[in-house]
């Protein structure tokens, strides 16, 4: 990450770019002024007289630039994704990831668990939602002490070492993290923080993602649950798994010295010719010149020649990221071969959830989890539409239920699985959790707007614009509040409070089709009510 006026950004993006959104009927376009870039949203009628537009300026670029650049603008304290990326591949701006299935413009938050791999020290709100302090940052790029630990007893004790013309003494230093004499798991918990996706992610009780320093295991912060795949599946089908991938391959499990280390050095760029020539000797480590079946003329063909990383490690296209590419870390020659996870025959309905924060021969051990945060992952892939877990988790809600925690994760999920019912009983005990949560002082504004549909299902109209008027001082920028605040209005018979609502809606977000919808019904019903 690094500041948006950068100055080596003026020779690799070029500028003014204009990407249109059939979808939206809108147009997006990035220029440069002076060394600042900005980001429009506009549209236009069939006369072609602007409808609305609106400029931001790119506070924030992340990423090196092998595969492109993403940009954040800033709201006050609230930090959102810039609609438009810029991709090396192609040499051209698009959409940023996401946006060409749903189209969010200028309001997708910056989510802090997003955002901690992609900057050196954020500085995120706890529990809010796209919420920063001042600055939002204290380090923008990923810097020494995000895989290092912590730096100030280093610095001290090297300084006065300095100053007292003392050498430095032989051996391990053990003021400062060295990932290489942690064991290899203890490595490998430092970079699957980043490197290794997920079905779902889940804090442990009390613990965040951000109170992970290296050297700890990164299960005693977060636990990482991924569903297992079907035995043989091919590593196309699997999204950004780096470290799972790895831990399926057979050299991995077959050596028992394979870790994210032994290949890959943070210091060096990774596509460097040293670096592949780095790859290739660790493969030899194992392997010999003779172990290859391949004829040695199709040998000669890869780039670089005889090249074990071609066959074994291929690069395939990312379905998540529009013209991307990853590195297949199965370590197969084969796609069917090598991807059977270990102790398929469980018998247990639960092995269908492998806990990627265990030891690989303990991902199946979700016992050592608390039913908290069993609970709660099963809740969240029953929300995505994985409806085989639902048992699983009316099996847990008893014991999950009589918990006293005061996390608000916990009735969160409880409040999810009561609506869930689809009951009146179901809405009214929903309710009741999110009350719990609101009483907790930890809402944001998913909360408010969750327990705000509670109301309005159990038609507390205005208790539910009592919580959305709340939520607007407190979360100003997500349109939603004023949309569905507007509705309760509207329903109360108020035109008058849902068009001062939706006045300032439309200001704060004039490309909002749906604010301006309403906007024009209130204004009708109030000629026709004065």
């Amino acid at each position: 990450m690094f500041p948006g006026d950068a100055e080596s950004l003026s020779s690799v993006l070029p500028t003014p770019a204009t990407v249109f959104d059939k979808d939206t009927n809108q147009y997006f376009e990035v220029h440069r002024k002076d060394r600042a870039l900005f980001q429009s949203q506009y549209s236009v009628d069939p006369n072609g007289k602007t409808v609305f537009l609106k400029t931001w300026k790119l506070e924030y670029v992340i990423g090196a630039g092998v595969d492109g650049y993403g940009f954040l603008v800033q709201r006050d304290h609230y930090l959102f994704e810039a609609p438009l990326s810029y991709y090396t591949k192609t040499r051209s701006w698009g959409f940023s990831p996401g946006f060409e299935i749903r189209n969010r413009g200028f309001t997708r938050p910056i989510l802090d668990r997003c955002i901690t791999c992609h900057s050196g020290r954020p500085n995120a709100v706890p529990g809010k939602i796209g919420l920063y302090k001042d600055p939002p940052f204290d380090e923008l790029a990923v810097g020494c002490e995000n895989c290092h630990g912590p730096g100030g007893l280093h610095v001290t004790e090297r300084t006065l070492d300095l100053m007292n013309d003392t050498e430095f003494p032989l051996g391990a230093d053990t003021s400062i993290v060295n990932p290489a004499r942690l064991s290899g798991w203890r490595a490998d918990n430092l970079c699957m923080r980043c490197h290794q996706g997920q079905d779902v992610r889940v804090n442990m009780p009390g613990k965040t993602a951000q109170d992970f320093r290296p050297s700890m295991l990164f299960g005693d912060f977060v636990a990482i649950f991924k569903i297992a795949p079907e035995p043989g599946a091919s590593p196309s089908g699997l999204p950004l798994e780096h470290y799972f991938g790895m831990a399926l391959s057979k050299c991995y499990r077959t050596s028992g010295n394979l870790h994210c280390i032994t290949c890959h050095d943070p210091h060096a760029e990774s596509s460097a010719p040293q670096a592949k020539a780095n790859y290739l000797s660790q493969c030899l480590r194992c392997h010999s010149e003779r172990s290859c079946t391949e004829e040695n003329a199709k040998r000669q063909t890869t780039n670089p020649p005889d090249d074990c990383l071609t066959c074994h490690m291929s690069k395939r296209s990312v379905t998540t990221i529009a013209h991307a590419a990853l590195t297949d870390h199965s370590i197969s020659a084969r796609p069917s071969l090598d991807l059977q996870t270990p102790d398929q025959n469980h018998g247990d309905q639960r092995a269908d959830l492998l806990l990627l924060t265990a030891s690989p021969a303990d991902w199946r051990k979700l016992d050592s989890v608390p039913p908290t945060v069993l609970f709660q992952a099963y809740d969240s892939l029953v929300g995505e539409g994985r409806q085989e877990f639902e048992p699983l988790l009316d099996r847990l809600y008893p014991q999950v239920a009589n918990d006293a925690t005061s996390d608000p994760a916990i009735p969160r999920a409880l409040a999810r699985a009561e609506l869930r019912k689809n009951t009146e009983a179901g809405n009214r005990k929903a309710l009741e959790y999110m009350k719990r949560v609101l009483r907790s002082g930890s809402s944001n504004v998913d909360d408010d707007l969750f327990i705000s549909s509670l109301y309005v299902r159990t038609k507390q109209i205005r208790e539910s614009a009592k919580v959305l008027e709340r939520a607007r001082i407190d979360s100003p920028y997500f349109h939603e509040i004023y949309e569905n605040l507007a509705l309760d209005y509207m329903e109360l018979g108020q035109y008058g409070d849902a068009l001062a609502v939706l006045g300032k809606g439309v200001e704060l977000f004039p490309e909002d089709v749906k604010l301006r919808d309403l906007q024009k019904k209130a204004s009708a019903a109030t000629l026709g009510n004065p």
